[in-house]
């Protein structure tokens, strides 16, 4: 049920839109940097050969982390709003 204020116009609350490509971007961005940084701590040594004894996976992984969080934390902060509440 909506309310209706004095001037007739809707009071109840603005409820986001439903769907925020920033939290399916930040979950698959986790998913893939949690499973590179799990692989990069277990890399072989021929894994580390390859790469010049880098652990790119695990680096890449961490990057990964780290984006996911930078996407969370702009979701939160900056949260989507209806049409016409700009």
């Amino acid at each position: 049920m909506s309310d209706i204020n004095a001037d007739g116009g809707d009071r109840t609350p603005a409820r986001p839109r439903g769907f925020d490509l920033r939290i399916l971007i930040a979950g698959m961005m986790g998913l893939y940097g949690a499973a590179l940084t799990v692989l990069g701590l277990t890399d072989g040594r021929a894994a580390l050969a390859k790469a010049d004894g880098i652990r790119i996976n695990l680096w890449v992984g961490l990057g990964l982390l780290a984006i996911a969080a930078a996407f969370a934390l702009w979701t939160k902060l900056s949260p989507q709003r209806p049409p016409g509440q700009d």
